[in-house]
C-alpha cells in the first residue's frame, strides 16, 4: 500500500538530516523536486512510478523543505548531485533511476554525468538550457532575499510572489509577452508552494542559484544512453529542447499524466538496485495517520517525552541534555500536519505513539496546552503556565485567495508576545516577552501548518485544564 504523502523518514548523511518520502516497493528511483518546493510537490509522479513496480524515493533536497542545507556558501549543481550520491550510498543503493523536475532535472542530469556507474536510467522533466542573457537576468533579479519584517509585510510579498509565478515567467515580469497561457493556481496550490518556501526561508536562493548557473551544453554529451529528456507541450522549458546541447534529443508529451506514465515505463525498463525497507526513522504510523518525532538528546536514564503547545511543533522545545529526550509533533501540527481529518483523541493518539515507540513507561511533560495533555496521560495536575482560551470567533488560517491568512498568522504570533491570551489586548492582560523577530516568524509558520488543529487543541486543553487532572 502507498500512503497519501508517502511513507516518510529522516536519514542522516554526513551529519545532515534529510527527509525522504517513499512510495511503492521495488527498484529504487530518486525523484528530485524543483525549486522553491519540497518533495511534497512530486507526489503525483511518485505515485505513477510506484504503480509501475518501482520504489520512488523523494528527498527534500539540501536546504529545501526540512532537509539541512549544504555547508557550502555557493553550491552548484555538482554539489547537489554529490549530496544526492552520498544519500544513495548511505542507503546502500549501488544503482538508481533518476527523475528530476526543472531544478531537480539539473541535479539529476549532473548526477548521471558524475556517477554513470550509479545511474540505471535518467528522466529529465524540463531540463533548463539558459541563454547567457537569461542567466544574467535571473541571477540579478529572480532571487531577492526572504527576510521577516515586524509588520508582516514579508508574508504579503511571499503570497504575491507565489501568485505571480503562476502568471508570468519570470515571476517578477509584467511584460505581456512573458505571460503564461495558464489559469492562476488555486489558493490551496499557492498556499502549498508558499509553505514550502516558508520552510526553506532564505535558503531557497542557493538551490535556485545552482539551477541558473547550470549549463545543459556542458553535460549533454555525457548523458547516458538511457536518458529521456522530456517536457509537456505547455511547459515553459519546452522551447529549451531546441537549444544547444538538447536539440533533437527531446520528447514532448501532451500533458503531465502522459509524461509521468512515459517516465515510469522508461525507468521500469532500466531498473536499479531494489530498495529495502527501513530507510530511516522520524515518523510513527497510527493507522492511516502519522506522528513525527525527534530525538532531541541522548544519555542514560528514564526517557522524557516532551509535548509542544497548541499551534506549535517539536522544534519549539528545549530539551535537557543529560537524559534521552523525544519530542512529538502532535496530531495536525508540524511534520504531523496533513491528514487527521476527523475528531482527534489527543491522549489516545499520544498513548498509541508511545506504545509504538516502546516509550509507554517514559516520563511525559509539556508546555501550554501540551502540559494539559501530559497530565491527561500521567494523572498529575494541569499547569499550562499561560492563560488558555480562544476568541469567540476563532480566526481562520485556511488558505484565502489574497493570502490574508499568512499575514493573519503573523499578527497572531506578534500579539502572543504582548498579551495573554493574545486576543485580550487590554492592559490587564499585558505580558512582556523579549522581542524576537525570528521566533515570531517561526511561530506564525507553525500556526499555518496546524491551522484548524491549533484551535482544536487549544479548545481541548482549555476544557480539560480546569478539572485539575486533565482528564
Amino acid at each position: 500500500m502507498t500512503r497519501p504523502g508517502g511513507e516518510r523518514a529522516f536519514v542522516v548523511v554526513d551529519g545532515r538530516r534529510v527527509l525522504i518520502r517513499r512510495y511503492g516497493r521495488g527498484p529504487a528511483v530518486f525523484v528530485v523536486h524543483g525549486s522553491p518546493q519540497s518533495s511534497r510537490a512530486v507526489e503525483t509522479v511518485c505515485q505513477a512510478i510506484a504503480a509501475r513496480g518501482l520504489t520512488a524515493l523523494a528527498p527534500d533536497t539540501p536546504g529545501a523543505g526540512t532537509s539541512t542545507p549544504l555547508p557550502i556558501a555557493d553550491p552548484d549543481s555538482a554539489d547537489f548531485a554529490r549530496a544526492l550520491h552520498r544519500l544513495t550510498e548511505t542507503l546502500g543503493l549501488a544503482r538508481v533511476g533518476l527523475y528530476g523536475f526543472h531544478t531537480g532535472a539539473a541535479t539529476a542530469a549532473t548526477f548521471a554525468t558524475l556517477f554513470p556507474h550509479s545511474t540505471a536510467a535518467l528522466v529529465c522533466d524540463g531540463l533548463p538550457a539558459w541563454t547567457e542573457a537569461e542567466r544574467a537576468r535571473f541571477l540579478a533579479d529572480y532571487l531577492p532575499p526572504f527576510e521577516p519584517r515586524w509588520d508582516g509585510s514579508h508574508m504579503a510579498w511571499l503570497w504575491a510572489r507565489m501568485e505571480a509565478q503562476t502568471v508570468f515567467f519570470p515571476w517578477h515580469s509584467t511584460d505581456p509577452a512573458e505571460r503564461m497561457a495558464m489559469a492562476v493556481s488555486s489558493p490551496e496550490h499557492i498556499h502549498a508552494n508558499a509553505m514550502d518556501l516558508l520552510a526553506t526561508g532564505d535558503a531557497y536562493r542557493p538551490v535556485y542559484h545552482a539551477a541558473f548557473t547550470f549549463r545543459a551544453e556542458a553535460v549533454a554529451d555525457r548523458l547516458p544512453a538511457s536518458a529521456l529528456i522530456a517536457c509537456t507541450a505547455a511547459d515553459i522549458l519546452t522551447p529549451h529542447l531546441d537549444r544547444p546541447g538538447l536539440a533533437g534529443r527531446g520528447t514532448i508529451f501532451a500533458d503531465a499524466p502522459a509524461l509521468h506514465a512515459g517516465a515510469a515505463e522508461h525507468l521500469a525498463a532500466h531498473p536499479g538496485t531494489i530498495a529495502l525497507d527501513g530507510i530511516g526513522e522520524g515518523f510513527v504510523w497510527l493507522g492511516e495517520e502519522r506522528l513525527a518525532f525527534q530525538r532531541l538528546s541522548g544519555g542514560p536514564g528514564r526517557p522524557l517525552v516532551m509535548l509542544h503547545d497548541a499551534g506549535g511543533c517539536a522544534a519549539d522545545l528545549t530539551a535537557p541534555r543529560d537524559r534521552p529526550v523525544i519530542a512529538l509533533d502532535l496530531p495536525g501540527h508540524g511534520l504531523s500536519a496533513g491528514g487527521w481529518a476527523g475528531p482527534i483523541d489527543w491522549p489516545g493518539s499520544v498513548r498509541a505513539a508511545l506504545d509504538a515507540l516502546n516509550l509507554s513507561d517514559a516520563e511525559v511533560a509539556g508546555v501550554g496546552a501540551g502540559a494539559v495533555l501530559a497530565c491527561a496521560l500521567t494523572g498529575g495536575p494541569a499547569d499550562p503556565g499561560r492563560v488558555l482560551g480562544l476568541p469567540d470567533a476563532v480566526p481562520s488560517l485556511e488558505p484565502e485567495w489574497d493570502g490574508a491568512h499568512l499575514v493573519r498568522a503573523f499578527r497572531i504570533a506578534s500579539w502572543e508576545r504582548l498579551f495573554a491570551p493574545w486576543h485580550r489586548r487590554e492592559p490587564a492582560h499585558r505580558i512582556d516577552r523579549p522581542a524576537d523577530l525570528a521566533a515570531t516568524h517561526g511561530r506564525a509558520v507553525s500556526l499555518l501548518l496546524a491551522h484548524r488543529r491549533w484551535s482544536d487543541f487549544e479548545a481541548w486543553a482549555d476544557a480539560h485544564a480546569s478539572d485539575g487532572l486533565g482528564q
